[in-house]
C-alpha cells in the first residue's frame, strides 16, 4: 500500500467522522429554537444568542487554537479541544437556565478549530495533488453533517426533548476520541512562539459583543434610543480600536494590509456577507415554518427539520458546480453574478412573505435560488484567495477568511431575531366569554425586513466584486473541492 493510500484509509476517516459528528451537534438544535424560547421564557433576540454564542466563542478561540496547533502539535491540540468539546457539549444538555445555556454554547465554539487542525494534519501526510480531494472530504462534512442532524435531531426534539440530542452524540464523541488517540500521527510544534494577539482578539469579540447585546435588546428600549445607538456606536468604536491596533500588532488577527488589494479583501467581505445571510436565513425560515397560523405555517419540529434537511444537500450540490463554472469562465463573472442570484431569491423571498396564501412549498423552491447565490460566493471567495494570496500568506489569509465568515455568523442570528421581535401581531388563540385571546408573535412584515435586508447586503457585495482586478480561467480546478466552509 503506498504512502498516500495508508493516509487516505487511515486518517481521512476518523477526522471526516469527527468534521460530522461536531457538524451534527451544532445543527441539530436548530429545529428546537422556538421550542428553547418558550421553554426558558425568553425574547427571539435572546433566544438567538444559542447560535451567536457558539460562532462567537469560535472567533475568539479558533485563531488561539490554530496557532497552539502550530506551535505543540496537531494531534495534541486537537486530543484536549475535542476532550473540552465533550465537556461543553455534556453541561450544555444539563443547563439548568438560559444564561448557563449560553455560557456553553460559547464554549462550544471550540469545536469549531477541529477542521482547521483536520486540514494541517492531512497537509503534513499528503502529496499536494491530493490534498484538494482530501480537504474536500472534509469540507463537504459541514453538508453532510446539516443533511443528517436536521431531521435525526429534529426527529428526537419532537419525541423526547432537545437535550436529548446531546446525550446521544456523547458516546459518540467519546469514542471519536479514543480512536483519534490510537491512529491519528503524532506530529512535532515548530515551537516558533510568535505571540498570539490575544489583545486583537479581546477587541474584536468585545466589539461583536457590545453590538450584538445592542440589536439584541432594540425591541424593548427602541432602535433609536440613545442605549440601542450608544451601544452600537461604544461596538464600532471598540472595533475602530482593533483596527487601529491590528496595523501596529506583528500578528495580528486581521492584517489590515490585506484589504488594500481588492482581489483579496472583495472574497473577504464576501465570507462575512454569506455566512451573516446563511444564519440570517437559518433563524428566520424556523420560525416561519413553526409559528402558529396564519402567521407561520404551523410545523412541529420534525416537519421543520425534514424540510430544511435538502438546504445542505444543495450546498453540497453548488459548491463543486461552480468550481467547475469558474474555470470555464473564470471566477469575477461569478464573484459578481452570485451574490446578485442570493439577491433575487431573498427579493422574491421579502415580496411573497406579505402574501399569507404562501406555501411551504413557494418557500423551499425561492430558497434554492438563494442558496445557489450563496454557494457561489462561498466558492469563488476561496478560489480568488488561493489565486492572490502568497505561500507564505496563505495560512494567514485563510485564518482571516474564517474569522470573516464568524462575525456573519454571529451577527445574522441577533440582527433576525431583533427584527422578529420588534414587529409582530396578536394571533388569536381562543376566547374567554366574549374577549379574544390573542398570542403575540412576529408579524409578517418582520420576515419582510429580514428577507430584504439579505437582498441589500448581497447587492453590496455584488457591486464591491467589480473591483476585483482580473478574471483568471482554469482556476476554478484548483480548489474546486472546497465549497463550503471556507
Amino acid at each position: 500500500m503506498s504512502h498516500t493510500a495508508h493516509v487516505l484509509r487511515r486518517y481521512l476517516p476518523i477526522l471526516a467522522f469527527i468534521s460530522v459528528l461536531t457538524m451534527y451537534i451544532e445543527m441539530a438544535v436548530l429545529p428546537s429554537i422556538y421550542r428553547i424560547e418558550n421553554e426558558f421564557s425568553v425574547s427571539a433576540s435572546e433566544v438567538s444568542w444559542v447560535l451567536s454564542a457558539e460562532t462567537l466563542g469560535g472567533l475568539a478561540l479558533a485563531p488561539v487554537i490554530g496557532k497552539l496547533a502550530d506551535e505543540y502539535g496537531k494531534k495534541r491540540v486537537l486530543m484536549i479541544v475535542l476532550v473540552i468539546y465533550t465537556v461543553s457539549v455534556l453541561f450544555t444538555s444539563i443547563s439548568p437556565n438560559f444564561s448557563a445555556l449560553v455560557a456553553f454554547r460559547a464554549l462550544q465554539g471550540i469545536g469549531l478549530g477541529i477542521n482547521p487542525i483536520a486540514y494541517t494534519i492531512l497537509r503534513e501526510r499528503l502529496p499536494r495533488e491530493q490534498l484538494p480531494m482530501a480537504q474536500g472530504i472534509i469540507a463537504s462534512t459541514f453538508a453532510i453533517g446539516g443533511a443528517v442532524a436536521l431531521p435525526i435531531g429534529a426527529f428526537i426534539a419532537q419525541y423526547y426533548d432537545w437535550q436529548t440530542v446531546y446525550w446521544t452524540a456523547l458516546p459518540l464523541l467519546i469514542a471519536a476520541i479514543l480512536v483519534a488517540y490510537r491512529v491519528l500521527p503524532d506530529s512535532r510544534g515548530n515551537m516558533s512562539k510568535e505571540p498570539i494577539d490575544l489583545l486583537g482578539l479581546a477587541s474584536l469579540s468585545l466589539s461583536f459583543l457590545i453590538i450584538g447585546l445592542a440589536l439584541t435588546y432594540a425591541h424593548q428600549i427602541g432602535w433609536t434610543s440613545p442605549l440601542t445607538l450608544g451601544g452600537v456606536v461604544i461596538g464600532l468604536i471598540v472595533f475602530g480600536l482593533f483596527l487601529r491596533h491590528s496595523r501596529r500588532a506583528p500578528n495580528p488577527i486581521i492584517s489590515i494590509e490585506d484589504f488594500s488589494n481588492p482581489n483579496v479583501a472583495v472574497p473577504l467581505l464576501a465570507s462575512f456577507v454569506s455566512g451573516f445571510g446563511l444564519f440570517l436565513l437559518f433563524q428566520a425560515l424556523v420560525y416561519l415554518f413553526e409559528l402558529p397560523r396564519p402567521v407561520g405555517f404551523g410545523m412541529d419540529i420534525l416537519s421543520t427539520g425534514i424540510t430544511l434537511a435538502p438546504i445542505s444537500i444543495i450546498m453540497l450540490i453548488v459548491g463543486p458546480a461552480f468550481g467547475a463554472l469558474s474555470g470555464r469562465v473564470g471566477v469575477k463573472p461569478i464573484l459578481v453574478v452570485a451574490p446578485l442570484i442570493a439577491a433575487l431569491g431573498s427579493l422574491i423571498l421579502a415580496v411573497t412573505s406579505l402574501d399569507y396564501s404562501l406555501t411551504v412549498a413557494d418557500v423551499m423552491i425561492t430558497l434554492v435560488v438563494t442558496l445557489i447565490g450563496i454557494g457561489g460566493m462561498m466558492v469563488t471567495r476561496i478560489t480568488v484567495l488561493m489565486m492572490s494570496a502568497s505561500e507564505r500568506r496563505l495560512a494567514t489569509i485563510t485564518g482571516t477568511n474564517t474569522t470573516m465568515r464568524l462575525m456573519g455568523n454571529t451577527l445574522g442570528p441577533v440582527f433576525a431575531s431583533s427584527i422578529l421581535d420588534t414587529y409582530k401581531q396578536g394571533v388569536l388563540m381562543g376566547m374567554l366569554g366574549k374577549l379574544p385571546i390573542l398570542y403575540m408573535v412576529p408579524s409578517r412584515l418582520s420576515f419582510y425586513y429580514i428577507f430584504m435586508s439579505s437582498a441589500v447586503s448581497s447587492i453590496l457585495t455584488a457591486l464591491i466584486a467589480l473591483k476585483v482586478r482580473e478574471t483568471v480561467k482554469g482556476a476554478g480546478k484548483v480548489k474546486v473541492s472546497i465549497p463550503v466552509q471556507g
